[in-house]
């Protein structure tokens, strides 16, 4: 084994690990429990479209921000998934207003590689739950890549090649335990943002 795969295997395990709490409470999140089962309401979809819109909005233009200001050699355009959100909510007609976030959540800082590590393993995680989602929703909902369903649907048959790129790129990055716990730090913040804003669309 290389020493590169060495390091992305520890990072990835320490990332597995130190938000495995975080990821098994958002997953049973009100909104998001009933995602792929039949009769999963219109009204919860919207809702929970509505807050990754403001979500991705948020952590994108913070990634986008940190990546012109270092000279990050990490290509974030083709992964982009707020413009997804908007097609999706266009397709229902819906143009959400711009709010201020939820008062618990925080936006988390990407001041280094290791936090953009840590938001990244959280956002390209999300795209390999939503081909599952992605196969329900057009199973119950008759939803698809063009038809309100865009952000689920991700990277379509190249999530698995997107899903190695990153850790190939994050492996290299977060090579010793300080850099893999500031990755873990950012990555549960990031956890914690996504689980504030469904909260305020949930009541």
């Amino acid at each position: 084994m290389t020493v590169a795969l060495e390091q992305g295997g520890e990072l990835r395990r320490h990332l597995r690990d130190v938000t495995h709490e975080a990821h098994v409470r958002l997953n049973r999140h009100p909104l998001l429990a009933g995602l792929t089962r039949p009769g999963y309401p219109q009204s919860e979809y919207l809702a929970v479209l509505v807050a990754y819109y403001h979500v991705y909005r948020a952590l994108e233009s913070r990634i986008q921000g940190w990546l012109s200001a270092s000279g990050g050699d990490f290509d974030y355009s083709a992964r982009e998934k707020w413009p997804w959100l908007v097609a999706d909510l266009a397709w229902f007609g819906k143009v959400p207003e711009l709010r201020r976030p939820p008062a618990l959540a925080i936006l988390p800082e990407v001041a280094s590689d290791a936090d953009l590590v840590g938001v990244l393993y959280t956002l390209e995680g999300s795209t390999l739950g939503g081909q599952v989602i992605s196969t329900h929703l057009a199973q119950h909902r008759g939803l698809s890549a063009t038809q309100g369903a865009r952000f689920f649907a991700g990277y379509g048959a190249r999530t698995a090649a997107m899903w190695q790129q990153f850790w190939d790129w994050a492996g290299a990055r977060c090579d010793d335990a300080p850099h893999r716990d500031s990755a873990g730090r950012a990555a549960i913040a990031t956890f914690a943002y996504l689980e504030h804003w469904l909260d305020h669309y949930a009541v």
